[in-house]
């Protein structure tokens, strides 16, 4: 077996894709809904930090407003989703997500 025209990068790159784990995909959610309301809370979905960050200078959390941040990383066999952080304000949140090293 003559192995000189092999690209030996090309070859790592093939098997790592076939073997390898895949790389973990987060979720950020925003749900929100007004104190002491009946109604459902809305709930936002974001895929990168910055998006949500974006979000929160054009409309920043109301005093009268009820909030629930979760970092996920996707979702059990009964379809709830895994939460790696949770917090009920914004800065709380992006102050965690920070501490545990996350790159979103």
């Amino acid at each position: 077996m003559h192995t000189q025209n092999v690209n030996v990068k090309v070859a790592g790159e093939e098997t790592a894709g076939r073997w390898g784990k895949k790389p973990l995909s987060y979720t950020l959610l925003v749900a929100e809904n007004e104190t002491g309301s009946a109604d459902e809370s809305d709930v936002m979905e974001f895929s990168s930090l910055a998006a949500l960050k974006k979000m929160r200078r054009r409309s920043p959390e109301k005093m009268k407003g009820r909030y629930a941040y979760v970092l996920s990383s996707g979702a059990d066999s009964q379809f709830r989703h895994i939460s790696v952080v949770e917090a009920d304000h914004f800065k709380q949140f992006v102050r965690l997500i920070e501490c545990t090293g996350i790159d979103i």
